[in-house]
């Protein structure tokens, strides 16, 4: 098959033409105007995806939250392990939250001076500021050596220093005998 070179000098001759009438310019470029607006338009129609990072569900946060204490848990007993007098230890940590995401919020002061407050959007979620651990609710430690008060302070302020929790929020007791 031969490429033939004439109707596209047609073509482009037509276009020349075209293009020297102002007002057919006018009424080409108000043309392409509309074309553009309407595959914006369409654009809109089409459904978006909603992205699979963002879908989260009960049963992920739950496990989250177990994996958190579980290695808090290890963590606190292998350091725990380690002060003299504590011989073998087990923790338990229990959580009174889970992970929280705080979002970005934009304050608006009115001229009336009324203050509006309204969540950053990124898409159809909201834009996330910041991620705050799990609160630790309690800690019970119980080791060989827990009989010893020694042993019980401070293995207590290693667990308040370590997770943040008051010392009325941390048991430490000693460990039955095993036969």
């Amino acid at each position: 098959m031969k490429f033939s070179a004439q109707p596209w000098q047609q073509w482009m001759q037509q276009g020349k033409v075209l293009l020297k009438d102002e007002k057919k310019r006018a009424n080409l470029l108000v043309c392409l105007g509309v074309a553009g607006m309407l595959l914006l338009a369409l654009s809109e129609w089409k459904p978006q995806e909603e992205p699979s990072s963002a879908t989260i569900t009960e049963g992920s946060i739950t496990t989250s939250q177990a994996t958190y204490a579980a290695q808090l848990q290890e963590q606190l007993c292998g350091l725990i392990s380690r002060v003299e007098g504590v011989g073998k230890v087990e923790v338990m940590v229990t959580l009174a939250r889970g992970e929280e995401s705080v979002y970005a919020t934009d304050n608006q002061t009115a001229s009336d001076g009324s203050l509006s407050v309204s969540h950053v959007l990124l898409g159809e979620s909201g834009l996330v500021e910041t991620v705050q651990t799990p609160q630790v609710l309690g800690v019970a430690v119980v080791c060989e050596g827990g009989g010893n008060a020694a042993v019980q302070n401070r293995v207590s302020e290693i667990v308040q220093a370590l997770t943040g929790v008051k010392s009325n929020h941390i048991t430490v007791a000693q460990m039955a005998a095993t036969e």
